[in-house]
């Protein structure tokens, strides 16, 4: 280390201010007062300290100074410190002061230097010194001792702006962090705090008391990052926030433990996961309703009859939906008008009751296709079904259990009634097509003139009548009627009179028969009855009655020779015999030839069934 008595210390000249000659004077009295060679030079008292040594008298002027104080210099010489200035005044009056850190910029040309090509531009190099300014020789200079602290400052602010890197990327990436000592209690909660909390809210209240499983009594505790004992990666835990909410958190932590290797704790970061789960949750049971309605869909599309549609529905919604029963009605025409329920289309489990049924019905409106009603017994949801827009029927199911309380809605989710709203359109289309198929079926065994059965429709319900009669031993009469002289009447009036004679014998017959009872033409001017619960005895008075009504057909007649009226056959069926259907028709149709064969306008009755008659029943 030298001496800078040479360079910044130097002898005034001419034209120096007197402060600078003055100045100038006291430092060389120093040097030779106090030390030979100097006090910075290579034996002076300051020729082995490290830092920054610099002597300066009045006005900051630099008497002398170590290569380490050149920048510190440069700032006195520029007289741009103030805070150092006033240190090195309040040092002359006898006080130490201390300024740190003294920030000053290296690697700039020193004063006087000329460089000897242009400097490249470059920023300057701060460099910071913590300077202490002590009084000496007798306050008449200003020692300044200053040691480099820029490493230290630049490793400190390093590691704050790494720290604050840190705080910044873990608050970003999670909800908070948090750290917890040995008996689960938090010690620390991120500053903006937690699950609704306040972090001071927070802070000294066991970690356990926040999980869901530890309020059932459940093994959450033992399993909760909050005391964690080994690493635990993204572990998903369920927590009560303070509004009551229950959050899913995905939860990273690592244990605690002392130099020892005691677990002292556990630290680590969570993320609030809940609506990336419940979106999750949701797209699983859209999926999921989505295969149960392409189940059903598929299940109803493989059956060709509308019945077994509705029927293979209802079957199929009782454990997609856990149902205790369900019902599929129609909604018919009332005599008022109104639409009304109709029976059941289709059924399953235990249904609910009719009555109930039609006081939910009356609050089905355009407006509200949907009714839902609870009580202690269970819970019942209806939906109406729609075919182009039009309300054509209902979908009832009843769940037992699921309620609460009237009205209260918590027995059917979101997608129950998603799934019951999808298969509404199916159901209505379904009973469209059963309504068609019925109609169709009506028309097939309806005679389009009068409204009669046709031949088809009264072999198919007279069947069924006599197995319900075999049954119960009830006897029956059929009648065969065929119209004596009808061809006169189209002849010589006309089809349209003809049209209307036939008409007129069909409410003949619907006027002499009760409910329950068959009235059909068979074809042409052919026409059969069956009258159930009828014994010989009544038939012979039916007979007589329909013989005399049948005089009010002869307005019809061609001529008074041809007059219009009909034969009768009778045949008595007398289910004791076992006598079938094939047989019960030839014997009547036979009785009525017999009686065309007597002379027409007239009865004749078939002899009662033998069943040891070769070819009978």
């Amino acid at each position: 280390m030298t001496a800078k008595s040479g360079s910044m210390a130097q002898s005034p000249a001419v034209g120096d201010p007197p402060d600078a000659r003055d100045a100038a004077a006291d430092y060389r009295r120093l040097v030779d007062e106090t030390q030979p060679g100097g006090l910075l030079s290579a034996g002076g008292a300051f020729a082995h300290f490290p830092g920054a040594v610099l002597i300066a008298g009045h006005n900051g002027i630099v008497l002398g100074a170590n290569d380490q104080a050149e920048a510190i210099a440069q700032i006195l010489h520029a007289g741009r410190h103030e805070e150092l200035r006033a240190a090195i005044q309040a040092a002359l009056g006898g006080i130490s002061a201390q300024v740190n850190p003294l920030v000053v910029s290296a690697g700039q040309p020193k004063a006087g230097e000329v460089p000897e090509r242009a400097p490249v531009e470059r920023a300057p190099v701060e460099r910071a010194y913590d300077v202490v300014v002590l009084p000496w020789a007798d306050g008449t200079a200003a020692l300044l001792l200053g040691r480099d602290v820029t490493l230290e400052r630049s490793l400190r602010a390093a590691l704050v702006e790494s720290r604050q890197r840190y705080k910044d990327l873990v608050e970003i990436s999670n909800d908070f962090a948090w750290e917890t000592d040995a008996q689960g209690r938090f010690v620390f909660v991120s500053p903006r705090g937690a699950l609704g909390y306040e972090a001071a809210e927070l802070v000294g209240r066991p970690a356990g008391e926040l999980l869901l499983d530890a309020e059932s009594g459940g093994s959450g505790a033992e399993t909760s990052p909050f005391t964690a004992h080994t690493v635990v990666e993204e572990s998903e835990v369920w927590v009560r926030s303070r509004d009551g909410a229950h959050l899913c958190l995905l939860s990273t932590a690592l244990p605690l433990t002392s130099e020892a290797g005691d677990w002292i704790g556990a630290r680590g970061v969570c993320r609030d996961v809940t609506s990336l789960r419940c979106h999750e949750a949701d797209l699983a049971e859209a999926r999921n309703r989505e295969r149960l309605f392409s189940y059903i869909v598929n299940m109803v599309r493989r059956e060709l009859e509308p019945a077994r549609m509705l029927s293979a529905t209802a079957e199929a919604l009782m454990p997609a939906l856990a149902l205790t029963g369900i019902s599929i009605h129609a909604l018919v025409d009332g005599a008022d008008g109104q639409r009304k329920l109709g029976s059941a289309l289709a059924q399953a489990g235990r249904p609910a009751a009719p009555d109930d049924l039609r006081a939910l019905v009356a609050r089905l409106t355009a407006d509200q296709q949907a009714v839902e009603l609870e009580d202690a017994g269970g819970g019942l949801l209806l939906r109406a079904t729609r075919y182009r827009d039009e309300i054509n029927g209902l979908l009832c199911a009843r769940r037992s259990g699921v309620g609460a309380g009237p009205a209260s809605g918590a027995g059917w989710s979101v997608e129950d009634r998603g799934l019951f709203d999808n298969i509404a359109g199916q159901v209505g289309l379904a009973i469209e097509q059963l309504a068609r198929q019925t109609e169709m079926e009506v028309l097939s065994m309806t005679d389009p003139l009068t409204g009669l059965h046709n031949r088809r429709g009264f072999v198919e319900s007279l069947e069924q009548h006599l197995g319900e009669d075999a049954k119960s031993l009830r006897p029956g009469a059929l009648f065969y009627i065929d119209l004596d002289n009808f061809k006169q009447v189209n002849d010589t009036h006309g089809h349209q009179t003809g049209d209307e004679a036939l008409l007129d014998v069909a409410a003949l017959l619907k006027e002499h028969i009760r409910g329950g009872d068959l009235a059909a033409r068979l074809g042409g001017d052919e026409f059969a009855l069956f009258l159930g619960g009828m014994e010989r005895q009544g038939a012979e008075r039916k007979a007589e009655l329909m013989l005399k009504a049948a005089e009010r057909l002869r307005g019809y007649s061609g001529d008074d020779h041809h007059l219009l009226g009909f034969s009768l056959g009778v045949a008595i069926y007398d289910p004791r015999t076992g006598e079938g259907l094939d047989s019960l028709l030839r014997r009547a149709d036979e009785a009525m030839y017999g009686a065309k064969r007597a002379g027409k306008h007239s009865l004749n009755f078939a002899p009662d069934y033998d069943r040891r008659a070769k070819g009978q029943g």
